[in-house]
This record gives structure tokens, sequence and C-alpha cells, in this order.
């Protein structure tokens, strides 16, 4: 509002000149008590509760106020009669050096000085009264020295009773301060506008308000404000904002990927502050999101009502984008360094899927690449880059200090890019951190925090107003930014109309201004170690993978844990633990197989097969191979294939015996790669009937059998013949 009461011109009394003169410096130099309500929460204070930055023809300020003293009301009369003065006679120094001491002392311990009032009757002094300075224009001081209490030299004050500004709420009894103070330019320094504040230089412009009681403030704050912006003309200014879900699953059991259920609880709450982010502000959001843990929530396994419905309609609704990343964290730098470059293809590729099918609408952006240790690395190799740019990726985005490597970042200026550039290779660098870091903090009203963060920003700009900026926020560590720090800083920069928002992978091409990475780093985690690592392992899964089937559930999880030895996520002890499961899984379906001594094998014929008992233990049909090693048997030249079933079976072998007796067999279980499974085991075989001589022999016992029962059949006739009686056979001569 328009001030009633201002300046005190000089018709004014002299009692009143000498108010204004007692108030002026203690306006300057505050108490630390009173100075601010976030130094003292019993004392009386202005908190800042919204700004406009940019300042033309207003001043527009507004304040919450704690005080002590209620009353916010119109100026009183003071009637009260002034006391008289009773001059202080000269003492003359003869006299006064004659004067007894100890009377003297007496007298002033006796009678306390009785205090005089001076008051000129008519005068109006208010309850409270508030003050406003312009100060001059900053000129490279530090903007948190200037708002901590020292704003520098004051071009011009207005002042009015307190009620002019204030209201009080009935309900809540708080006092709402609101400012809105004329403004303009002159030619000099010299004030002569009562009810105008006027400066000369444009600039960024501290101004000081305070509420003053007698002479003492009760209450004071410094703030910032932009005057005469628009005069120097500006470039435009590029706005994005970008954040990072970080919550994956942690890789410290081989196999195991689902989330903790604090990692769980936490993803949740980060996706419901990026509902509430989306909801509330208008900056378009670049958002990188691991899609594990897309899949997740399109999963409904975690513990949150936000949906991936939610999240596709609000990122496209607000203008955003989300970042593709690769399905597992496979640290592209690393990857291009140990020659992985379709591994990390390939991992990429899965990831742009899963994020397709959570997020229908969106369709993931690889022209920005976020160079973080929280995603995949800020350990930038020359191969990596090459990688990612044969993938589209235009722009690396890093913070302040993975770039410098490092605090303290002197020079680096966030509105401009840096450049990775290595011998032939090179890639700009959007930096963030520096100025664009919205970190709010809990002793400062949030309001103070967004008028710094923008002041930094214009300071920047107008030490070169020609030249065209970008600055993308972001929280420390990519978090969520705080969705009321991000409000305010939006609602202070749409009133600058060079200030465009839009997406990280929109931000135009800008020539780099901050030194350059000219050293690519070692990568953090070493892929071709790992590679050998993978490739003996995976030797034993296509070898045990054989015996079972390619799409055997066991086969899928031993090859998934081979994928996660390239993910960044797993340290030195879980490569190691991944080696121990591998392998003892992979031994324990081979030792299903086993073939149980069963003493002597007969061969009762020249092509009698050999009969072998071979048992599976194991729950599930194996495929083996079967190879006997004999010199005195001609077995088949190929092993022979044979499927197990669970249990105990008997496996006919074709043989050939080349002699008789009794001779060593040596079998061998293979798997169909061909590798032993079963070896050393050795059988005994007996041939009996074999060859000529054998069907000679046989023959031969035939004709001892035929002989044997002819024989007896003859002498059984001769004792018949024996046994009749002589004189029962009629003579010849009878029966002629």
């Amino acid at each position: 509002m328009t001030l009633r009461v201002s300046r005190y011109g000089a018709g004014v009394c002299i009692a009143s000149l000498g108010l204004i003169a007692l108030v002026a410096p203690a306006v300057a130099e505050p108490s630390q008590r009173d100075a601010s309500i976030t130094q003292d929460a019993e004392a009386s204070g202005l908190r800042l509760t919204t700004s406009q930055f940019f300042a033309d023809s207003t001043i527009k300020l507004s304040y919450n106020l704690t005080t002590r003293a209620p009353e916010i009301t119109e100026p009183t009369v003071v009637t009260t009669v002034p006391s008289p003065i009773t001059p202080i006679e000269q003492v003359d120094s003869d006299s006064s050096s004659g004067t007894d001491a100890s009377e003297t002392t007496t007298s002033s311990d006796s009678e306390e000085p009785v205090p005089i009032v001076i008051a000129v009757p008519g005068v109006k002094e208010p309850a409270l009264l508030l003050r406003v300075a312009i100060h001059r224009p900053l000129n490279g001081q530090p903007l948190t020295d200037v708002v901590d209490g020292d704003p520098g030299d004051v071009i011009d004050v207005i002042s009015g009773p307190l009620n002019q500004f204030g209201t009080r709420d009935a309900a809540t009894e708080e006092i709402t301060v609101n400012i809105d103070v004329p403004l303009q330019q002159r030619l000099s320094y010299r004030a002569h506008l009562d009810d105008v504040l006027e400066y000369v230089d444009t600039g960024i412009t501290p101004v000081s308000v305070s509420v003053i009681r007698g002479t003492a403030v009760i209450a004071h704050d410094v703030t910032l404000i932009d005057v005469g912006w628009q005069q120097a003309n500006p470039s435009p200014l590029s706005v994005a904002m970008t954040t990072h879900i970080a919550s994956r699953s942690q890789l410290t059991i081989p196999g195991g990927h689902s989330l903790a259920a604090g990692d769980g609880s936490r993803a949740a709450q980060e996706f419901e502050l990026l509902v509430d982010l989306l909801e509330r502000s208008q900056i378009p959001l670049s958002v990188a999101l691991s899609p594990e843990l897309a899949e997740s929530l399109a999963n409904e396994t975690l513990p949150t009502g936000v949906t991936t419905r939610d999240i596709d309609r609000l990122i496209s609704t607000n203008g955003g984008e989300v970042l593709s990343l690769p399905y597992r964290s496979v640290d592209p730098f690393a990857a291009g360094a140990a020659g992985l470059e379709e591994r990390f293809i390939s991992e990429l590729d899965a990831g742009d899927v899963a994020m397709r099918a959570a997020f229908p609408s969106l369709t993931p952006v690889r022209s920005v690449w976020l160079a973080d240790d929280a995603i995949t690395s800020s350990a930038i190799t020359t191969e990596g880059v090459d990688l990612l740019k044969s993938e589209g990726v235009e722009r690396l985005i890093m913070t302040d200090d993975s770039y410098v490597g490092g605090a303290p970042h002197d020079r680096i200026d966030d509105t401009q890019p840096g450049l990775f550039a290595v011998e032939a290779t090179s890639l700009p660098v959007i930096i963030t951190g520096a100025i664009g870091e919205i970190s709010p903090r809990l002793d400062v009203a949030l309001e103070d925090q967004t008028v710094l963060f923008v002041a930094r920003i214009m300071q920047l700009r107008r030490e070169q107003p020609e030249l065209a900026r970008s600055v993308v926020f972001s929280a420390p560590d990519l978090a969520i930014p705080d969705v009321e720090t991000v409000q305010a800083i939006e609602r202070l920069l749409s009133s600058d109309p060079t200030v465009e928002f839009m997406r990280v992978s929109e931000l135009p091409d800008q020539i780099a201004a901050n030194r350059a990475i000219v050293t690519p780093s070692v990568p953090q985690v070493d892929l071709a170690q790992r590679q050998l690592t993978a490739d003996a392992l995976q030797v034993l899964i296509d070898d045990t993978g054989s015996m079972l089937n390619e799409t055997h559930e066991s086969v899928a999880q031993w090859n998934e844990l081979i994928n996660d030895l390239f993910d960044q996520r797993g340290n030195g002890q879980y490569v190691v633990d991944t080696i121990d499961v591998v392998t003892n899984e992979t031994s324990a379906v081979r030792q299903w197989v086993s073939v149980p001594m069963s003493g002597t094998v007969n061969l009762t014929g020249r092509d009698t097969p050999l009969p072998l008992v071979v048992e599976n233990t194991g729950p599930e049909p194996l495929q083996v191979l079967i190879r006997l090693n004999a010199p005195r048997l001609v077995v088949p030249d190929e092993p022979l294939a044979v499927t197990l079933p669970p249990g105990v079976s008997s496996v006919q072998v074709p043989v050939e015996a080349r002699s008789n007796g009794s001779f060593d067999v040596e079998v061998e279980v293979l798997s169909p790669a061909g590798t032993p499974v079963v070896s050393g085991v050795t059988i005994v075989a007996k041939a009996m009937t074999l060859s000529g001589f054998g069907r000679l022999v046989g023959f031969g016992l035939i004709l001892v059998l035929v002989s044997w029962w002819v024989s007896h059949i003859r002498r059984q006739r001769q004792r018949k013949v024996a046994a009749t009686p002589v004189e029962t056979q009629m003579p010849a001569s009878e029966g002629s």
C-alpha cells in the first residue's frame, strides 16, 4: 500500500528530528537478539513470506511479524506534561577540590538519580513504526554477507506507522505485513520524493525492513531485489530440472533382486514426492529411473498407492521426460574400456523395453546421460564416451563436485557447459549444483532461501547480460527437489520474460566456458577381469545345462548370475559368492549321476550286450553319454546317448568280446557337451561261450548225452531178457 505517513520533513519539530536521528543508527546495526526470528524463536522478528524479486516501479514484500508488543493501532498523542528540567550548576574547580570525598560518596549512595522525561505536547508517537530502506546495488559482495546483516550504504528511506502495513488475524493472532512501496530511478543520490523509494544504479539491491518502537529496533530483515533488469536487454535464460530415483535392489546375495523392506519404503516415499512435485510444478522434469524399479512399481510390489499410470500421465502433462538407463547398472565407461560394448548396449535396450512397458506414453531419451556414481559412474573414459555417442548421447550431466573432482570448485559457472575433451573424443557436459542445487535449510525461511538462490543466478547474468545461459535445477545427490522451494523459485523467475522452462534434452547448445576435463578416469569396476570370470563360469553352465535342457529354470538362473557380475552394484565379495553358487549348484547336478559297483558281468555270447547299472539320484531326467574302454572288447565308436530317469537304470551297451576269460572294463559317463561326469569306475566282465571252440564243446556234450541214453536203453533191455525163466520157453520141436 502507499504510505500515508512517510518521511519526517524539515518542518517537524526538533524532538521528532532527534527521534529519527536515534532510529537511523539503531536500524543500521540491529542487536543480535532482535535481528532475526531465525536466531531466537522467542525474540521479535520479521519472516519473509513472499517477494517480488524483479522490481521496476514498486517494491512488494510480505512478512510474518512476531513481536512481544501487540499494539499495531493508530498513533497516540502523548499527553504527559513534561517534567521541569533542573539545570546542572557549574561547580568551581577550586571549591570542588576542597569538597570532602566522603561526603560526596555518601550523597551518591543515598540518593537515586531521577530520570528526566522530555516530551513535547502534541507530538504523535507511533506505537510501532515500519521503516523501509533501499541500499546501493551490490558490487561483488558475497550475497550471504549481505543478507546476514551487512546491506551497505542506505540510499533512500521511507517510514510509516505499522498499522498502515500490518493486519492481525483475529483467529490466529498472527500479524501479516504487506509492503507495497513505489520505486523510481533518479539521476543523483539526493532524495527528493517523500513517498517514493528512489535509486540511481540498477543491479541486485539490498532492501532492509525494520519495525521500530521508540528508538529500539524490535524486528529487522534484509532481502534482495533486482532493480532495472529489463533495462539491460538481457539474453535468455533456459531453465530445466532433473532428478533421479536411486532405489535399486542391493546385490549382496547372488540372485537376490528383491528390494529390501527399507529400500522399498524409501522408494515408495520418493515416488510420492515425485507425484507431488509433478502436480505442483510447471517446470518440465527429466527423470532418471531404474527400469528394475519401474517394473516393481508396475507390479505393485512397492508399499505405495502411486501407480505407473500416475507417473506416466503426470510426466507427460508436465512436459517432462524419462532418461534411458541400462536394465542392470552396467557402467558404460567401464564397459567401453573393457571392450564390452555389446553387453552395455543389450542392457540399455532391455532397460528401454522395460520403461516403455511401464510408461507407455513416454519414450526413453538417450540424448542426455547422467554421469553420476548413484546412477552408473562419474569416472569418464574415452572409450565410454565413444560408446555413449554411438547410442545417441549428445551431452553428459554431472554435478559440480563430480566435474571438478571434489570441492572446492572455484570459477565453475554452472550456467555454462563444461567439456570432456581427450584427443579426438569430446562431449559437452552440463554442470549442476554450484548455483542450481536446491538444498532447503530448516533454520532459514523458505522465501529467503529462494531469493538467495535466484540472486546467485542473476549475479552471474548481470556480469554478461548479452550471454545466453542455462541452469539445471537439482537436489543434493540428484534426489527429489523440495516442492515448496521449486514453486517459490518458479514464481520468482516467472516474472522475468527472458526465462524459459524446458526439458534437459531441449537445452540450447552453448560453447563450453568452464575448464575442460582433459584426462580420462580409471573405471571404478574392472569389467575385463569380470569377463574372464564370467567366461569360466559360462563353460560350466553350458556343460551342465546340456544335461538338463537349454530352457531349464536352473540354467536360466545361472545365466542371470553371470549377467549380474557386470553390474557395478556387486563388489568383489559378491563376485566370489557368485562363483561359489554357480560351481556348487552345477556340481550338485552332476553328482546326481553314479555307476554303482555290481561285481562281475557275464557275457554269454559273442554279441551279448554289456549290462550296466547307472543311477540318477536327482528329481529330474538327465541327458548323458556312456563310453566304455576295454582292450578285449569291441565297443561303439561313439559314446552311447542315454536319458536317465530318476532312480536306477539298466543300460545295455552293445559290445563284442575278443577272447574268453575275465577282464576289466573302464566306464565313463559324460555330459552331452563331452566333459566327464563319472570317471574312474571299473567293472569285471567274464566271457564264457565264445567263438568255434565253444560250439564244439557244446556239440560233444550233446553226443555224450545221446550215447549215454542209447547205452542206458540197451542195458535196460538186456536186464529184461535175463530175468525171463528157461522152462517157460516153448521148445522149437513143438512148434514145428
